[in-house]
């Protein structure tokens, strides 16, 4: 009786319970997929570790590894007057609007922001600015501020269940293994040194390597995979009391190794579409090598090799002014500092990487794997130096790539003329458009995708009596085939024939677009622009013209279409651009550039230049007509001829071996698509916004739920009560699986 009457009280809680718990459980499998995912238990810190970490690595290590940065576009702000400005709340990251800085730490800030912002927020570069003007001045208000800050992140991550802004990106936890190498230099000596702030310290780091050595973390597949092993070589020697240093050296090895068979090619080229990134991955081998140097580890002969040739290719890609050819994500400006190397290298032994590279060598060379073409001309006449730059460079799914494949980047007597958009930020709303076609001159279908399936092949090339030529074509989206055909001539002439072949309904667009300290104005003729710079006294006559229904128009700075822009020192800026547009099938469009005063023949073009005949992509004759005489440049099959005046110069194209250039490609390929096995990527996305979403959606639903319940309860009986509870457990699993399960897959 007493045992009824027991479950009769009980019986009533159980079901109430019951009622929450399914609510609850739904809530449950909504967040359990990403806190399970970056759940990292704090490891046990010993006053032992503290104490022998303040004796160990020796200062000198400290101190070499203070100066380390994994980039270099920041290093204007690492200045008194930029620490000041931290300290009175005027700190302006440059290309960004002013964002509030609640120092020492605010939580809100970790996601406020352009994403640009919010990741130098996150690699804790403020803290870096405060202790670089510390040492700088000595004035400890700048060493109190960088503490509070980098202690403020510290406990903030410690007790993080879920992602916010970059607080666990793995760009951000690299970069952050040197802020926090920086500033352990600094306070392990401090007169404010405190045990328990060490500790906290001591964590974090821990904390950030654990993060850096998970499989699920590791970015494999770009130069993000290159930075979290260098940043656990850094950890290994500035943190050297830590547990498992050796472990991780070795882990950082053997990935950087499985890395280093897809991020350069034999040529010493960066395989990430971009110049500026090139110039990144050198200095990333540098500090490697540097590390496997500290570290006792052997760095292989072949690696040397490929670092060795990836200094020269930037040496051909640099320009005397200090720029870069802008393809793909490489940032404008001109005066760029160079990778930092290092300052000697002794049987595989590196010294510190002190020293910048920014040497020239204006040498040709021919990259046919990684796709890029750089040719040097007007060697023995220093103000008719040029660099062309062609790329068709195309590695799908590989970093920093823009759709840009047959793009030309000219520079030429101390000047960039013709270019691409280049490094537009992340996340603004042009980034996509700057990534797209309409970024670069190469010619496309008109609104084709930036993903297109396409393919790029380099037909032939050769130079020789003054020429250079290459000739490239791409095939696809469906039966579209682009083939472009680029020559150079006598260091003052460049003509550039386009082919295209498509659907009688599609249209070809070609965006060439000028440096945005170019003034364009039309010239004497239709189709025809003098281009010229303020402090440059050349004029670059240009010329663009098309078979029939071959339309020009003019922009500058238009936001749709996308057109007319390049990227400046730290933001977009307006720049000339002419957009040709003609149908697709079969058609022929011609652009030509000369310096007029090198040729002989006089300097007056007296009329448009012309396609005098075209049979084809491998017939035609182009001239240009000037005063006393005309310039001719024709190519029949493989060989190309320049007739100026009576004198007459030709080449041979030499074709390309295909199979030996796919097979170098395939290897590469195969190479990333291992490292992609070996470390998959989570199943379900962070999907934090939906998350919440979800749950903030469970939470009204169970409150107009107990509301409904309420009121029903004091009119209805408490039978249908009773059935209509049951059948709302039943609807909560149901709702369960469809937000778990069916509208986004979070388990």
């Amino acid at each position: 009786m007493r045992a009824a009457l027991a479950w009769t009280r009980l019986f009533p809680v159980i079901r109430s319970v019951l009622y929450f718990m399914v609510p609850a459980l739904v809530v449950g499998a909504i967040w359990y997929t990403v806190i399970i995912r970056y759940y990292v238990p704090s490891p046990p810190i010993t006053h032992e570790m503290i104490e022998r970490g303040r004796q160990l690595p020796s200062d000198a290590v400290l101190d070499e590894l203070s100066a380390y940065r994994f980039f270099d576009d920041e290093r204007h702000l690492f200045t008194v007057e930029e620490a000041e400005k931290i300290l009175n709340g005027t700190f302006v990251y440059p290309g960004e609007v002013p964002q509030p800085l609640h120092l020492p730490f605010d939580s809100h800030d970790i996601d406020r922001g352009s994403p640009n912002w919010q990741l130098f927020h996150a690699r804790l570069i403020i803290p870096r600015i405060l202790l670089a003007a510390y040492r700088e001045t000595g004035r400890e208000e700048f060493f109190r501020t960088a503490r509070d800050v980098i202690l403020g992140w510290a406990s903030y991550e410690r007790r993080a269940l879920v992602p916010k802004g970059d607080l666990w990106f793995d760009h951000a936890i690299a970069e952050r293994i040197l802020a926090l190498a920086e500033f352990w230099n600094v306070y392990r000596h401090h007169p404010s040194f405190d045990a328990d702030a060490a500790e906290v310290l001591f964590v974090f780091v821990a904390r950030s390597r654990a993060f850096l050595a998970d499989r699920a973390f590791y970015y494999r597949l770009s130069n993000h995979g290159i930075m979290q092993d260098l940043a656990l070589w850094h950890a290994s020697l500035a943190f050297p009391t830590l547990p498992e240093v050796s472990r991780h050296s070795q882990l950082a090895f053997e990935r950087f190794g499985k890395l280093m068979g897809f991020y350069i090619d034999e040529q010493g080229v960066v395989l990430e579409h971009s110049a500026g990134y090139h110039k990144t991955g050198v200095q990333f081998l540098s500090l490697a090598f540097r590390y496997m140097t500290l570290l006792g580890i052997e760095v292989p002969q072949k690696w040397r090799e490929q670092f060795a040739m990836a200094r020269e290719v930037y040496a051909r890609l640099r320009r005397p002014d200090g720029s870069l050819p802008m393809f793909g994500d490489t940032e404008g400006g001109a005066h760029l500092p160079g990778p930092l190397v290092p300052v000697s290298e002794q049987e595989g032994l590196y010294g510190p990487p002190t020293r910048r590279a920014e040497s020239v060598q204006p040498q040709s060379d021919l990259y046919p794997v990684a796709g890029y073409s750089v040719w040097w001309n007007g060697l023995y006449r220093q103000e008719h130096l040029s660099q062309t730059v062609v790329a068709w460079s195309y590695f799908p799914g590989f970093a920093h790539k823009h759709a840009d494949e047959l793009s030309v980047s000219l520079w030429a007597r101390g000047q960039t003329w013709w270019t691409n958009v280049g490094y537009w930020p992340y996340g603004t709303v042009e980034r996509r458009e700057a990534e797209s076609w309409n970024g670069s001159n190469a010619p496309h279908l008109t609104d084709e995708s930036v993903s297109s399936p396409r393919t790029v092949q380099l037909l032939g090339e050769g130079s020789g009596n003054d020429i250079s030529f290459i000739d490239l074509e791409r095939r696809g989206p469906k039966g579209y085939v682009v083939r472009r055909q680029v020559a150079q001539a006598r260091s003052g002439l460049w003509v550039v024939v386009d082919h295209t072949v498509g659907n009688s309904k599609d249209h070809t667009t070609t965006l060439w677009t000028t440096a945005h300290d170019i003034d364009m104005k039309k010239g004497q003729f239709p189709g025809a622009f003098d281009l010229s710079h303020a402090t440059n006294q050349s004029v670059l006559k240009a010329f663009v013209f098309g078979s029939s229904g071959t339309s020009l128009r003019e922009y500058r700075g238009s936001p749709a279409p996308f057109a007319g822009w390049q990227m400046g020192e730290d933001a977009p800026k307006p720049a000339s651009a002419i957009m040709l547009e003609q149908p697709a099938l079969d058609s022929w469009a011609v652009a030509i550039w000369l310096f007029d005063e090198t040729w002989k023949l006089g300097s007056t073009i007296t009329a448009m230049p012309s396609m005098h005949a075209w049979q084809g992509p491998e017939r035609w004759t182009i001239t240009v007509p000037m005063e006393l005489g005309t310039i001719q440049l024709s190519r029949e099959a493989d060989r190309i001829a320049l007739k100026a005046g009576k004198t007459t110069s030709s080449i041979r194209l030499v074709q390309t071996e295909p199979i030996e250039i796919n097979d170098e490609v395939g290897k590469i390929k195969a190479a990333r698509e291992g490292m992609k096995q070996e470390y998959p990527r989570p199943r379900f996305d962070d999907a934090v916004e939906y998350r919440f979403k979800a749950t903030y959606f469970c939470i009204a639903l169970l409150i107009f739920q107990e509301v409904f319940f309420a009121i029903y309860r004091r009119r209805g009986s408490d039978r249908s009560y009773g059935v209509l509870r049951g059948l709302s457990v039943i609807a909560w699993l149901v709702i369960g699986i469809w937000l778990v399960a069916i509208r986004m897959p979070l388990i």
